[in-house]
């Protein structure tokens, strides 16, 4: 699909969520498959104090929604909501664009306070890969103000009602740590080295460290510190 038709596609889509936002004091985004803001609507800018003269965006690592969320969602988010769209775009694949991800997590307000939210997010089209190339957002404040210890996820199919169940892509069904994986992990997370750790366990520093960057990469964390915190909110140091 050339420039000149993904253009075209998204000023059909344009016009209908300009429409949207008008009428729906959401905040409403859609960004491109490069993790590019091609629409924010004037309630996104005032509630997340977006500075619309940095539209135009960089790269995933410095997504600026993402920046706002809470580092402990963010953490099960970012690896949940890529397990989410590969399972729908394996298991669904005719029917992907009739999904939608709902979430409800911590975010920073204008205000730089926590608030929760609800947001929706939708794939509005696919490139020729069949890899989500435009996705919409759609996100309000949660009515419920109760603390939130883990963030709340459905799958919903907004043609039909149907939920998916959450536990065919769970993220801790789908995490497995060895028993030697999770043995370094809990001395890790009690603020042992890796030479403390070689030590005690008769090993040698190298194979505590192959057994780290293991778990890092079985969690998609970028170090140790993060892997922990991911594991413990699912429950996988219990």
């Amino acid at each position: 699909m050339n420039a000149e038709k993904k253009q075209k596609i998204w000023e059909a889509h344009k016009r209908h969520i300009e429409l949207l936002a008008k009428v729906n004091n959401s905040y409403v985004f859609v960004v491109d498959q490069h993790v590019k803001y091609l629409y924010l609507s004037d309630s996104y800018i005032r509630f997340f104090g977006y500075n619309p003269d940095t539209l135009e965006f960089q790269n995933k690592e410095k997504n600026y929604f993402e920046s706002r969320i809470h580092p402990e969602d963010l953490i099960v988010l970012s690896n949940t909501q890529q397990r989410l769209f590969e399972y729908l775009h394996t298991t669904q694949t005719n029917k992907i664009l009739e999904y939608k991800l709902v979430y409800e997590f911590r975010i920073l307000n204008s205000y730089n306070k926590y608030v929760r939210i609800i947001s929706q997010h939708q794939v509005l089209e696919l490139d020729e890969n069949g890899v989500p190339w435009l996705v919409m957002g759609i996100a309000d404040l949660s009515p419920n103000t109760a603390p939130l210890d883990n963030i709340k996820i459905q799958v919903v199919n907004f043609i039909t009602g149907e939920t998916l169940p959450l536990n065919k892509f769970e993220e801790k069904e789908l995490i497995e740590f060895t028993p030697r994986e999770k043995e370094i992990l809990l001395l890790i997370k009690s603020g042992m080295l890796s030479k403390e750790i070689s030590d005690r366990l008769s090993v040698s520093i190298h194979t505590v460290n192959k057994h780290r960057q293991n778990i890092m990469r079985k969690m998609n964390a970028d170090n140790i510190i993060e892997a922990i915190e991911y594991a413990r909110k699912l429950g996988l140091l219990d």
